[in-house]
């Protein structure tokens, strides 16, 4: 993972990033942001090496997805108040549920999914949520997502879905614990 993703690099790199990326989403009122906005949540943007609402990293990712992945549900709140685009992608066609899917708890998935975040999107490897929370063995989240209307039966280029995924997780567990069991 890049280190911008995690917001180790210098508030500078990222400016001068994004000053030469051009994003289509990056505007002159992107500037001055943080002053306009709450200032926890300019704090924390800040903090992750944000200049504004609509920045992103070196990979695309915004700060919704940032605080998806790091399962701050009361920033992706405060985000989704302030403007926060739910159904940005980032370079990898990944969302901010791909990533609360990954990290963050159902709060977050719910708001996101509220919010308007499309539950079905698949990512450029052509995985959905589902497909990754499975994979992922994240039982309650799959159970959720499936309440929620994520469609089952979509399949990922290998032929597999969500279910095959969660049963291949489920056998690479057995496996250890049957190696660490002694078996």
């Amino acid at each position: 993972m890049n280190s911008l993703r995690h917001g180790t690099a210098p508030a500078p790199a990222m400016v001068a990033y994004i000053a030469a990326r051009g994003t289509a989403d990056w505007t002159a009122a992107d500037a001055e942001p943080r002053a306009a906005l709450p200032g926890a949540l300019a704090a924390w943007l800040a903090q992750q090496d944000f200049p504004g609402l609509r920045a992103r990293d070196a990979n695309g990712d915004t700060p919704l997805m940032r605080a998806a992945w790091q399962g701050e549900e009361a920033v992706v709140e405060a985000l989704l108040a302030c403007g926060a685009v739910p159904d940005a992608l980032n370079d990898d066609g990944n969302s901010a549920l791909w990533f609360a899917c990954l990290h963050g708890g159902p709060a977050t998935i719910l708001r996101l999914v509220e919010a308007g975040a499309p539950i079905d999107h698949a990512n450029d490897d052509d995985i959905t949520c589902l497909m990754q929370a499975a994979a992922s063995g994240r039982v309650e989240i799959v159970r959720m997502l499936l309440a929620l209307g994520a469609a089952p039966h979509l399949s990922a280029p290998d032929g597999r879905n969500a279910f095959d995924m969660a049963a291949d997780r489920g056998l690479e567990l057995l496996r250890l614990a049957r190696r660490v069991g002694g078996r």
